[in-house]
């Protein structure tokens, strides 16, 4: 019955793709993919059901209106690797960004390395970029069509707070313009809300929480609200492992003094900059509806990683931790996708955003991508059958593979060696390392096997080169 099952949905897809592939021909889609920097699924993930008081209309309207993935995941939670990958549809071994501002390899590359700008344009889209350079340059065409692209030294209190709305503004102009004649791909890169990175000490002169809070917030924000300070994380006072964290000197030592009220302030801000984000792009979707696009608009939120925002008492990204490597995708298509649409078992990551999106817009997805469409994970969220049922991630220090319900981590932190196993399902803290334990072996060894011959495959080794 299973394989009768997924025979009569596969058929029932096929059907579908054929109708909605003419449709494409005949008009093709729009796309807009929103790029947020540093957003917690843990804080904000788009269901509305939220305990700790934060306000997200904007994209809890865009997973009612389309579909959001539960298990999603960056493939390297770090910044410009993460958007490398995203805009190459290859690991970060591959297209050859492996770190943070490494500006060398895909603008200088471009001609030779397949990019999502660059297909879109060579499929007779109009391509446009707002905001936030952070992937080593993207190959999208020359300079001029990228808008208000910037990418600052990281010298500003609050350079998302400053920037995000000028590139608002600018992606609404460029909206305003748009006719039905030639189809468009535009990207708006947000900072925010990675300003939560500024308010450390020693990252700025004289920066404080009450100085971020006064940059992000807007004339009628409802200030008084943030003064109620948000709990904990369920899991602020777990352990971190040592094997998932590298830079001690800054994720720990910076905030090991914290008291509860410094946690729940840094907390409560990192909060703000995302209902100031959600606000902005909110201001994005509504012109997009105004101006009669949205039916034929294919519009994406996702993020390049997460934020650790106090859980196991550390702050910022790079680590395997739930609150660091998973994101949120949600995805709108009015002609395609049903509203309401949830998948909760399909492991996707950033490296399959730029054939799938390509996918969907029946646009040719160029040969060599790591990244696989998961255009019928869209289609049929609720299909017994997905060829989805793994992800691997990387890091400076770590390789990690999600299967099943299970995370395994294998790195090695200031020399030594670590092997760390979660079980998500019956341990979303991620409190327990069950690598040790006997009971857990058969998992272990499954885990174990799925990365080396990952890492066989991709020719990589445990720990990065730069």
């Amino acid at each position: 019955m299973k394989i009768l099952h997924w025979i009569n949905g596969f058929i029932g897809l096929l059907l579908l793709v054929s109708c909605e592939t003419q449709k494409t021909k005949d008009n093709p889609p729009n796309v807009i993919l929103i790029i947020s920097d540093q957003w917690s699924t843990r804080v904000a993930d788009g269901s509305g059901d939220y305990d700790n008081g934060i306000l997200t209309p904007a994209i809890d309207q865009l997973a009612k209106e389309g579909i959001r993935f539960t298990q999603s995941y960056s493939t390297y939670p770090l910044c410009t690797p993460a958007r490398a990958t995203l805009f190459t549809g290859l690991y970060s071994h591959n297209n050859g960004v492996g770190f943070n501002l490494r500006r060398d390899s895909i603008l200088d590359r471009s001609k030779i390395i397949p990019t999502l700008g660059k297909s879109f344009k060579e499929a007779g889209y109009r391509v446009a970029y707002f905001g936030k350079e952070h992937a080593g340059g993207y190959g999208y065409a020359s300079a001029s069509d990228f808008g208000s692209m910037m990418h600052s030294s990281g010298g500003m209190l609050a350079e998302g707070s400053a920037y995000d709305p000028i590139f608002t503004d600018d992606a609404v102009k460029y909206l305003r313009n748009q006719s039905s004649e030639q189809p468009f791909f535009m990207t708006l890169s947000l900072i925010n809300p990675h300003d939560i990175c500024r308010v450390l000490g020693g990252k700025v002169k004289g920066a404080t929480f009450s100085d971020a809070i006064h940059f992000a917030r807007t004339g009628d924000e409802p200030y008084l609200r943030f003064q109620a300070r948000p709990d904990l994380p369920d899991n602020h006072n777990v352990p971190f492992e040592k094997g998932m964290i590298l830079h001690q000197d800054f994720m720990y030592k910076e905030v090991s003094e914290f008291s509860v009220d410094d946690w729940k302030r840094f907390i409560s801000t990192y909060q703000l900059l995302i209902e100031n984000t959600d606000r902005l792009m909110g201001q994005l979707l509504a012109s997009l509806e105004e101006q009669g696009l949205d039916e034929n608009t294919i519009v994406i939120f996702t993020t390049d990683h997460g934020e650790m925002a106090g859980s196991h008492q550390l702050i910022a990204k790079t680590t395997f931790y739930e609150e660091s490597s998973k994101i949120p995708i949600i995805i709108k298509y009015p002609k395609l996708i049903q509203p309401s649409s949830v998948n909760d078992s399909a492991l996707v990551g950033t490296v399959d955003l730029m054939p799938t999106l390509l996918d969907l817009a029946g646009v040719k997805i160029p040969e060599g991508l790591d990244g696989r469409s998961f255009k019928r994970e869209i289609l049929q969220p609720n299909n017994d059958y997905s060829d989805f049922e793994m992800l691997f991630s990387q890091n400076q220090f770590g390789r990690m593979v999600r299967f099943e319900h299970f995370k395994y981590v294998r790195s090695q932190v200031y020399g030594k060696n670590y092997e760390i196993l979660f079980d998500l399902r019956n341990d979303p803290q991620e409190s327990k390392n069950l690598s040790i334990d006997p009971q857990y072996k058969d998992f272990l060894n499954r885990g174990r096997i799925l990365l080396d011959e990952w890492m066989e495959s991709e020719e990589i080794p445990l720990i990065a080169e730069r």
